[in-house]
C-alpha cells in the first residue's frame, strides 16, 4: 500500500476518533484496489455509519468485512452495537459471544454485551458483566459509564450519581458521560447540576431529540417557580397523596380540626399550583428554547 493511501486511511480513522463520521466516509470514498478492502476500511466505514445512526448500512459493511477478514474483535464489537441499536438483540448477543470466545476478558466486548442485556431487561446479568470488565480495566471511563447505566436500570440513583461523576472526571467533554451525570443529578434532587450537564450534552449532540427534551425538562425543573415542587419529584405521587390524606384525618381524630382545615386548604393550594405552574412554565421554556 502506497504512502498516500495509508495516509488517507489514517486520516479516516482520525476523523472518526474526533467525532466527524461524515469526514471519515469522505476519506474512504477515495480508496481503491487493496486499500478499499483493507480491514480498517470496513471498520472505519461501519463505525462511521453507526455513529450516523445508519445502522442497517453499517451492519452490511461490517458483515462484509468479517466475511473477508474473518473474526476480528473491533469489527465484532461495532457490529454488536449496531445490531443492538436496530433492536436485533439475539444477533447482537451472538456477535459479542463470538468475540468473547476469542478474548473472554476484553472489556469493550464485555461492556457491549452488558448493554445488550440492559436493553433486554437483564440488569443483574449486565451488572455481572460490567464488574467483570471492571476487574480488567478498573480506571476505564467506559466502565464507569456502564456502571452508571446499570445503576439506573436497578433504580440505584445514588450509585448512578457516583459512577457518572467518575465517568465525567475521566472526560469532562464526553456527551454520554454528561447525559448520565445530568440524569443522575436530576434523580437525586440536584436540578442545577442536572440542567448544566444535560444542556451541555444536548448542545454537543443537536440531532438527539431525546437528549434535547431531557435538557428542556431539566431547565423547567431548575426554574425558581418550580422550587416548591422539586422535593415531590423524587417520591411516588400516590404515596404523597396518601400521606397528605393521612395527616388531614389524623389531625381530625386528634381533635385538631382547625389545624386539619388549614392543612387541607394548604394542600389544596399546593395541588392547584402543581397543576397550573408546570404547563405554563413549560410553554414559556419551549418558546425560549425555540420550539
Amino acid at each position: 500500500m502506497n504512502e498516500p493511501t495509508e495516509a488517507r486511511l489514517q486520516m479516516a480513522g482520525h476523523w472518526l476518533q474526533i467525532g466527524h463520521p461524515e469526514r471519515t466516509l469522505d476519506e474512504l470514498q477515495g480508496l481503491w484496489g487493496d486499500a478499499a478492502v483493507d480491514f480498517r476500511a470496513y471498520l472505519f466505514r461501519g463505525a462511521a455509519l453507526h455513529q450516523l445512526d445508519r445502522n442497517a448500512e453499517a451492519i452490511d459493511v461490517l458483515k462484509d468485512g468479517l466475511a473477508l477478514h474473518g473474526p476480528f474483535l473491533p469489527l465484532l464489537q461495532v457490529l454488536g452495537s449496531a445490531l443492538r441499536a436496530e433492536g436485533r438483540l439475539p444477533e447482537a448477543e451472538a456477535a459479542y459471544l463470538q468475540g468473547l470466545s476469542l478474548d473472554p476478558n476484553d472489556p469493550d466486548l464485555l461492556i457491549g454485551y452488558a448493554r445488550v442485556c440492559l436493553t433486554a431487561g437483564q440488569a443483574e446479568k449486565a451488572s455481572a458483566l460490567v464488574e467483570r470488565a471492571a476487574s480488567h480495566a478498573p480506571e476505564s471511563a467506559v466502565v464507569s459509564a456502564a456502571r452508571a447505566e446499570v445503576a439506573f436500570a436497578l433504580g440505584n440513583d445514588r450509585d448512578m450519581r457516583k459512577h457518572s461523576t467518575e465517568a465525567l472526571s475521566h472526560d469532562p467533554e464526553d456527551p454520554h458521560a454528561r447525559a448520565l451525570h445530568g440524569t443522575a443529578s436530576m434523580l437525586t434532587g440536584d436540578s442545577r447540576s442536572g440542567y448544566n450537564s444535560l444542556a451541555s450534552a444536548a448542545a454537543s449532540q443537536p440531532g438527539d431529540r431525546d437528549l434535547s427534551e431531557a435538557a428542556r425538562e431539566a431547565k423547567l425543573m431548575n426554574h425558581p417557580l418550580m422550587a416548591p415542587l422539586r422535593p415531590f419529584q423524587r417520591f411516588n405521587p400516590l404515596v404523597v397523596w396518601i400521606a397528605a390524606v393521612g395527616i388531614i384525618y389524623g389531625l381530625k381524630l386528634a381533635g385538631l380540626r382547625p389545624l386539619s382545615f388549614v392543612f387541607a386548604m394548604a394542600w389544596l393550594g399546593f395541588c392547584i399550583y402543581s397543576w397550573v405552574a408546570p404547563p405554563l412554565l413549560r410553554r414559556w421554556v419551549n418558546r425560549g428554547w425555540g420550539s
